[in-house]
C-alpha cells in the first residue's frame, strides 16, 4: 500500500476533495497515543472532514442516523494511505505531541474496515 503525506498548503483543498470522494463510506477511528493504541467501538458512515487552523473536524453518521463529530487538535501533519485499487484506505492526523489519529475506511477491495 502506498502512503502520501499532504503538504500543509494543500490541506483545505485535499480535505474537501477527500470528503467528496469518500462520503458514505463506513469508517472508524484508531488512536496511537504514546505507547498505547485505542480503537473505537462505534463505526459510522463518513460525511466530511475539514480543518480550521490546526483543528481537524470529522463528521460521520451512526447506523441509527445520529451525527458523530470528532475533533483532532494541534494537527501538524496529514497523510493518506491507499488500498490496492488506489482508493483511500486511511487518513492519518499527527499532532504536535507525536500522537496519531487514524480514520480507517471500509476497503473497496475486500469490504473490511
Amino acid at each position: 500500500m502506498q502512503k502520501k503525506t499532504i503538504e500543509s498548503a494543500d490541506w483545505n483543498t485535499f480535505l474537501e476533495e477527500f470528503s467528496n470522494r469518500n462520503t458514505g463510506r463506513r469508517a472508524r477511528f484508531e488512536a496511537f497515543i504514546g505507547d498505547g493504541v485505542a480503537e473505537e467501538d462505534e463505526e459510522g458512515s463518513f460525511a466530511a472532514v475539514s480543518i480550521d487552523n490546526d483543528v481537524v473536524t470529522v463528521n460521520r453518521l451512526s447506523a441509527k442516523g445520529r451525527e458523530i463529530t470528532n475533533r483532532v487538535d494541534n494537527v501538524h501533519g496529514i497523510a493518506v494511505q491507499y488500498d490496492l485499487d488506489d482508493s483511500e484506505n486511511t487518513i492519518e492526523f499527527m499532532d504536535t505531541n507525536g500522537d496519531m489519529t487514524v480514520l480507517h475506511f471500509e476497503s473497496q477491495v475486500d469490504g473490511d474496515s
